[in-house]
């Protein structure tokens, strides 16, 4: 539990426990009555646990303003079992809640209507005097809870985008040393391909000519010198291969930094390890739409998961190039959470069909069994 949780548990216990003593100790009250007004008490709690639950309430759906609504009215229940009028530190804690499901704006404008309840009830049912100040008071209190919420809200948004960021930059970073090294690698293969290689494979011809002209003991140290060039030839190429290999970027650890240790969020990553790319562009692409999907998914869907599957397939006729052997690497991100109703592209997804557009791919947005899918479809051309 989060501090601001475990105080509010306290406030709830304290001045639950207050308002039952109090009750008790006046003897007005029969034991039905009390033991009324103690359900009352746990019901609020149990509501604004489940309003409340892993930190982010952030929900519009209806069954959290459901639940906000009869939470409002077991605090009124509350106003009309209890007769002192600390009681309404609930409406406090109540009023700090009204921000986790609605705009900062609105729930001060509601304020009024959270505090007013206390002023007509233990004036007129209660026959109270002096309750205009409480009431006042009180209202204060609303709105300073709902400012520290909101603050802690917002600074815990700040500090899940510095996170983001961060990681963003850390797997941007990793990209680009790998590019560096990439570059390196393929620059020294091919100096030894185009260099050594083209000398060795001369030496090779020259030696085979000589082989044919000599005779004797000079023809067998000759052959003997060819079969030398040709395996020193074998194992140039082979080398440059690894060399090759060995500069293919490392998506899945690019990929694996962004997602792990996250709060809240369990990924899943199947990538293919046949899957090789070079393509500094394809890569960086690739890490940008699982970056926004991270944000989505945190800020937005409030989801707890996330998978990231990419694949080969073979091209279609429409982006096969003549005398290529084209395949088509397929990237499917999908999160969980809070669906929209209708996808809206906004600057995000905007930005990864830029991308895609910019290596002739092609995205497509869905929502499927409750995930939102966004599949990138990048065609990867090899010569013959």
């Amino acid at each position: 539990m989060s501090l601001e949780k475990i105080s509010a548990a306290i406030t709830w216990i304290v001045v639950s426990g207050f308002s039952l003593y109090i009750m008790w100790e006046s003897g007005q009250f029969s034991l039905i009555y009390i033991i009324f007004t103690l359900l009352l008490c746990l019901v609020f709690f149990g509501l604004w646990t489940y309003i409340t639950k892993d930190n982010e309430a952030a929900s519009h759906s209806i069954k959290i303003w459901s639940a906000a609504i009869l939470l409002y009215f077991v605090i009124i229940a509350l106003y009309f079992t209890i007769p002192v009028t600390f009681v309404a530190i609930f409406m406090v804690i109540f009023s700090a809640v009204t921000r986790h499901f609605m705009s900062f704006r609105s729930a001060v404008l509601i304020t009024p209507l959270l505090a007013l309840p206390l002023y007509f009830i233990y004036t007129y049912y209660w026959q109270r005097n002096g309750v205009i100040i409480n009431t006042f008071l009180y209202w204060t209190f609303n709105l300073f809870a709902l400012v520290m919420v909101n603050t802690s809200l917002r600074e815990r948004e700040a500090r899940l985008e510095a996170e983001l960021t961060t990681r963003q930059l850390e797997a941007t970073q990793a990209l680009l040393n790998e590019a560096v090294k990439q570059g390196e690698r393929v620059r020294i293969a091919r100096n030894i391909h185009d260099l050594l290689g083209h000398h060795l494979t001369a030496l090779t011809i020259h030696l085979q000519v000589a082989s044919r002209k000599s005779e004797g003991d000079v023809k067998d140290s000759v052959e003997q010198c060819h079969q030398l060039a040709r395996l020193l030839l074998s194992d140039v190429r082979e080398a440059v291969s690894d060399i090759r290999d060995k500069s293919k970027l490392d998506l899945e650890a690019s990929i694996f930094s962004m997602l792990n240790k996250l709060p809240k969020l369990s990924f899943s990553l199947d990538i293919d390890k046949n899957i090789q790319i070079e393509d500094i562009q394809i890569a960086d692409a690739i890490i940008k739409a699982v970056q926004e999907t991270i944000t989505n998914t945190l800020k937005h869907a409030q989801g707890k998961t996330i998978s990231v599957s990419l694949n080969y397939a073979a091209c279609d006729d429409d982006v096969r190039k003549p005398n290529n052997q084209c395949k088509q690497l397929l990237v499917d991100i999908s999160n969980d959470g809070k669906m929209p109703k209708n996808i809206e592209q906004g600057n995000g997804l905007t930005g990864i069909k830029e991308r895609l557009a910019a290596l002739q791919g092609k995205v497509k947005f869905k929502i499927d069994a409750g995930k939102f899918h966004t599949q990138l479809v990048i065609p990867v051309s090899q010569h013959d």
